[in-house]
């Protein structure tokens, strides 16, 4: 457990840092880092054979530079089309390769270099929404991304801490079985609280008129309510996948985490739909 919270902090204290710069290169260079080794630890779990792999891992990562620099419209290319060219290209090495390379492979191995930045990607689309509406000022992006990550990372923390002093019902015993009801209660309540709490504190301290401009503090129990839930599918749903493949963890990168898959799986699920919110209560 020491080697957990020790690697975990010190991951915590990266991310934080880098929100410090996050409207330079900072951002989506960790964000392509991330998305990279992601991308490698599915494949590699999947056991997507290695020719197959490197361009799945290639556009992985180039997927949150894409999002922030727009390098294609530059060039005047198209997402679909270079989309089209991608998949064209794995399907060719699917008949190059053919003996060793299924296309079920191509499939997951497409999927992964696609959804994993795609997802993460959002956490650069909300900070960018400074740059496209004046509303949304530096402290506003700040809060709006520690509130996600709050709801992936505290859920699954204060879940774990519930359910080891208070867990006695099972949530799911055969995709992870250390995961109980009183755990998951725990974390979802807990870090609502927080949320509201840290809601207080950005409308005290950075907050100009004294809120939040899309939602007062009220409603931040419903919203973080719902994303914990999103974080905890999120988490079974990479349990899921290392069930189906026999394996414990995606990596070794983080100790006492296993890899980058094993700490930001629920991270992928709840920032595109705070996205998605943020987008749906702009429209109304």
């Amino acid at each position: 457990m020491k080697t957990r919270i020790i690697s975990g902090v010190s991951y915590s204290l990266i991310i934080i840092a880098v929100m410090f710069f996050m409207n330079t290169a900072a951002l989506p260079i960790l964000m392509a880092f991330i998305c990279g080794v992601a991308v490698y630890e599915l494949n590699h779990v999947a056991k997507v054979k290695l020719p197959l792999a490197i361009p799945s891992i290639i556009v992985g990562a180039y997927i949150p530079l894409e999002i922030r620099y727009n390098f294609l419209e530059k060039i005047h290319v198209t997402p679909f089309a270079a989309l089209a060219v991608y998949i064209i290209a794995m399907l060719i090495m699917m008949v190059k390769w053919h003996g060793e390379v299924k296309f079920e492979q191509v499939a997951i191995s497409v999927l992964c270099s696609i959804a994993v930045p795609e997802s993460l990607g959002c956490w650069i689309r909300i900070n960018d929404l400074q740059l496209a509406d004046e509303r949304y000022t530096q402290a506003n992006v700040v809060y709006l991304i520690l509130f996600t990550i709050f709801c992936a990372w505290l859920t699954d923390m204060f879940a774990y801490f519930t359910g080891v002093f208070f867990g006695k019902h099972k949530m799911t015993p055969v995709v992870s079985p250390k995961k109980t009801w009183e755990g998951a209660i725990g974390g979802i309540v807990l870090t609502a609280a927080l949320n509201v709490g840290l809601y207080f504190v950005f409308a005290k301290k950075f907050f100009p008129d004294g809120s939040f401009f899309l939602w007062d503090w009220w409603a931040v129990i419903p919203i973080s309510l719902v994303l914990s839930v999103i974080s905890i599918f999120g988490d079974l749903s990479a349990s899921v996948i290392k069930r189906n493949y026999g394996v414990k963890d995606y990596g070794k990168l983080i100790p006492g985490h296993g890899g980058i898959m094993d700490r930001f799986d629920s991270t992928l699920f709840v920032f595109p739909i705070m996205y998605g919110i943020l987008s749906i209560i702009e429209t109304f």
